[in-house]
């Protein structure tokens, strides 16, 4: 970013009397605009004590206090706090007057949490396998925090009508949760920060009166922690929020974006709109893109978002029907960061497998690979192993066994009775003949056995030199593979485990390796000197914040994305595209929009070839097609030709001579750019 700041972030550092809400656009420097804003007022003879600045996460947390630093020249810097954070002090403050009860923090990680969580999860689901995977954890989770975030209690949920496609269990089960955490004494992040809220409605002099306080990512603030700043504010408080309307992607989370779209102005009177509408991040085909898909969401657009000049261009690129290996092949030469991203963990497992076979180096971004908790892996290890081996010996001393072993039977098609999963799991855990530990169990279960002999006609069918695309093919004629996703043990995203299948298969096919090269993969990996800096894998939710020279957008298609909700807590299976809704779409679309924006020299879009946006294309469209097409709409809406032709014309100058050849809505996005350069 340049040193001098546009006059949309010089109006932001020089507001001076009563609320400011700022809209800003990916990129637009608002660190930076914050840093001065808070530069200017301890200047101006505000205290650091009286101003509060609360951030969305620890690592937000560190970097601007140590901006802040660099700029005052001074350790002596204003509070800088996450949500969290702030609402742990309080507590702990109305603990030492005595005001509530002493309770010991717990954390995800920590091994009574988790162990609290599993306790809930199984009286609640009254499930009783000794092995619980850890996406059914991760749901319910999910869950807990977005009744957390509302303040609402087991026995809100059991009553609203707006929990009534939430499984009754996840509901019985929350209600456990709660019970064991005041049983115990303990209390999480989330409890904290309800006990805050709730003492500052009774103790307002709790904490020390704030003159300014200053909110970063707005848009992904709860109904609790909104509540926790509007009490924080007392009548001569200056409360300053920044966030992106767009990019609120945490709705299953508990964000609710109405307070950036008008709730934060009523409830905050004088307030004054700010925008940043400048990205220093990407150029302009990227920034035509990214407005032409947001455009369609109901929210109104005020400012589009146009590149500095001094951004560097950003080439977008659409590789069709493409394998992700080729398209790694294409930016292998490439200097800087790279990352690939997508809508779901079934994509990633995937990528996971084609960045094994073409020898590159990666890193999840959140430190952990998803490939053994991926039930669909677990079947096909075990399927190829006893198609070619005949046994688990290969598997006796791994260290995901159990893992993949529970993948296996969770997915193999079997109708489980009470206590047999784990009875099944523990027995093959000491065992390597799985016909031998399934016969027993089901010897008067003539339905049972009369399917376990399907699948045992597939052991030793093949060696281990046979292509694996061929030995899928042998497992799937002996219906091996039909059972997944048929909820053997639990519903849990079928479509996504199908799908999951379905993209091991083409990559197989695509890259004909042997059975053994495959289990290998998998199994055993090796270990890859790295000359240049790992790719980053990770979903478009966690990438949010975050920014790379290179990103790769996979999973592209229709049928995935747009999609169903992350959180997968309801009866109801995946959405499909013929049947989601305008709220859920616009939120998929937010998504789209928070993907593609963060590349800064590249992207590259992975779709499915799809002969109608072809034909898109060459007209130049970018409305959103009327019947459902193969390659996501998102994709038809970003009017990938016509940005990358006006992006052309502005690099070249040409923008006077050839300005009535422009669509109005590329009109507007130039007298924008005009506006800013002013």
């Amino acid at each position: 970013m340049t040193k001098r700041l546009t006059w949309e972030q010089t109006r932001v550092v020089r507001h001076d009397a009563g609320h400011a809400l700022i809209k800003a656009v990916p990129g637009s420097g608002k660190t930076t605009t914050l840093v001065k804003r808070v530069e200017r007022l301890i200047k101006t003879g505000v205290e650091p004590g009286s101003i509060l600045i609360l951030m969305y996460n620890k690592s937000a947390t560190v970097s601007f206090s140590d901006k802040l630093k660099l700029a005052l020249k001074s350790d002596a810097i204003p509070e800088v706090r996450t949500f969290h954070s702030l609402a742990l002090k309080i507590v702990a403050l109305a603990e030492r007057q005595q005001l509530t009860p002493k309770k010991m923090l717990i954390t995800p990680g920590n091994y009574r949490y988790d162990e609290l969580v599993k306790q809930a999860y199984r009286v609640g689901c009254s499930y009783d396998s000794g092995y619980i995977e850890q996406s059914d954890i991760t749901d319910f989770e999910t869950f807990v925090s977005r009744c957390r975030a509302s303040a609402v209690t087991p026995a809100d949920a059991a009553a609203d009508p707006t929990f009534s496609k939430i499984k009754p269990e996840f509901i019985r089960a929350y209600g456990c949760y709660c019970e064991l955490l005041e049983a115990n004494g303990l209390r999480t992040f989330e409890d904290s920060m309800i006990e805050a809220v709730s003492l500052l409605r009774i103790y307002p002099g709790l904490v020390a009166r704030f003159k300014h306080i200053i909110v970063d990512e707005y848009q992904d603030v709860n109904l609790v922690q909104h509540e926790m700043i509007r009490l924080l504010t007392k009548p001569d408080t200056s409360v300053m929020v920044v966030g992106d309307l767009n990019q609120c992607i945490y709705e299953w989370r508990g964000a609710q974006p109405d307070f950036m779209d008008g709730l934060f102005e009523q409830q905050f009177p004088n307030t004054t709109v700010f925008q940043l509408s400048c990205t220093f991040r990407f150029g302009h085909e990227l920034s035509l893109i990214a407005n032409s898909v947001i455009r369609r969401n109901s929210s109104k657009l005020t400012r589009l978002c146009v590149s500095h000049p001094s951004t560097p261009k950003t080439e977008v690129k659409l590789h069709l029907d493409n394998c992700l290996s080729e398209v790694l092949s294409a930016i292998a030469t490439e200097n800087g960061s790279q990352a690939i991203l997508s809508r779901s963990n079934a994509r990633l497992t995937e990528v996971e497998l084609v960045l094994r076979l073409c020898g590159r180096t990666y890193r999840y971004l959140n430190g952990s690979s998803s490939l053994y908790s991926r039930s669909e892996i677990g079947l096909l290890v075990v399927g190829v192993l006893l198609c070619v081996y005949g046994d688990l010996r290969l598997i006796e001393n791994h260290p995901c066994k159990r893992e993949m072993l529970y993948g296996f039977l969770r997915e193999a098609g079997i109708r489980w009775q009470k206590g047999q999963v784990k009875e099944a799991l523990d027995a093959l855990m000491t065992q390597v003949d799985v016909f031998s530990v399934l016969g027993r169990l089901f010897e008067n279960s003539p339905h049972q056995r009369e399917r376990l002999e399907r699948l045992a006609s597939v052991r030793n069918k093949d060696d281990d030199s046979v292509l694996a695309s061929n030995v899928l093919q042998h497992l799937s004629l002996a219906g091996f593979i039909e059972g997944v996703g048929s909820d053997s043990v639990r519903r849990t995203a079928s479509n996504d485990r199908l799908r999951g299948v379905d993209r091991i298969e083409e990559l197989l096919i695509s890259n004909p390796i042997d059975a053994r090269t495959f289990l290998n993969l998998i199994l055993h990996p090796q270990d890859i000197s790295a000359d240049s800096e790992p790719i980053t894998l990770a979903t478009i939710h966690g990438s949010k914040g975050l920014e790379w020279d290179h990103v790769i957008l996979i999973g592209l298609n229709d049928c995935e994305f747009p999609g169903g909700k992350p959180d997968s807590g309801t009866q109801l299976p995946a959405l499909t595209s013929e049947s989601i809704s305008n709220e859920e779409l616009e939120v998929e679309r937010r998504l789209f929009y928070v993907g593609i924006t963060r590349a800064k020299h590249q992207l590259h879009l992975v779709a499915p070839l799809d002969e109608s946006l072809t034909w898109w294309l060459k007209k130049r469209w970018d409305s959103t097609p009327k019947k459902v097409p193969v390659a996501t709409r998102f994709i038809y809406e970003a009017g990938l030709t016509a940005c990358s032709l006006t992006s052309q014309s502005i690099y070249a100058g040409l923008l006077e001579q050839q300005t009535t050849e422009f669509s109005k809505f590329h009109q507007w996005y130039l007298k924008d750019l005009q506006r800013l350069r002013v």
